[in-house]
């Protein structure tokens, strides 16, 4: 897709970057799914930008067809995160919407430890950690190394800010 095609939110101007994304939280058994790429040292949660004309909902929803092909459910947004950080010489103003999503039920993902994704010639690689483990691990926004832990006990949508 060519940049004039391109309908997602984001913007670069000078070294800065704008970018309006979307992730998802799957939730099995203690354990939380998480991505990186082949040139990462840090791991975040599935999901991609929203595009024009868009709800974060249906964004999660095609990303996850895009990245997985596999149809979630989106079953309530759980936080919105204003990160403010520097990747690949690039400074960023990122706004997150995170939904709690599920796979279908038995679906063979909840059965694999390890595996690449569809996009980028599947340079994205999905793992399941234990939400024990996540306080040690670089995973980013930050917030989600304490609060995916308590997920299920909070109710309404929590906020982050973090520069």
């Amino acid at each position: 897709m060519s940049n004039s095609e391109n309908k997602n939110i984001s913007y670069e101007q000078h070294n800065n970057k704008f970018n309006f994304r979307v992730a998802g939280i799957v939730i099995d058994k203690g354990r939380v799914l998480l991505h990186t790429t082949e040139k990462d040292d840090f791991w975040n949660l599935p999901g991609g930008r929203v595009e024009l004309n868009e709800t974060t909902e249906a964004a999660i929803v095609r990303e996850m067809m895009e990245e997985l092909a596999v149809h979630v459910e989106a079953h309530r947004l759980a936080y919105v995160s204003e990160d403010f950080f520097e990747y690949d010489g690039l400074k960023y103003h990122e706004v997150g919407f995170y939904y709690v999503i599920t796979l279908p039920e038995a679906h063979k993902l909840y059965s694999e430890v390890e595996f690449n994704g569809l996009e980028d010639n599947g340079k994205l690689i999905f793992r399941w950690f234990s939400l024990d483990e996540l306080e040690q691990m670089e995973v980013y926004p930050v917030f989600l190394r304490k609060e995916l832990t308590n997920l299920l006990d909070v109710k309404g949508i929590k906020h982050f800010i973090q520069k």
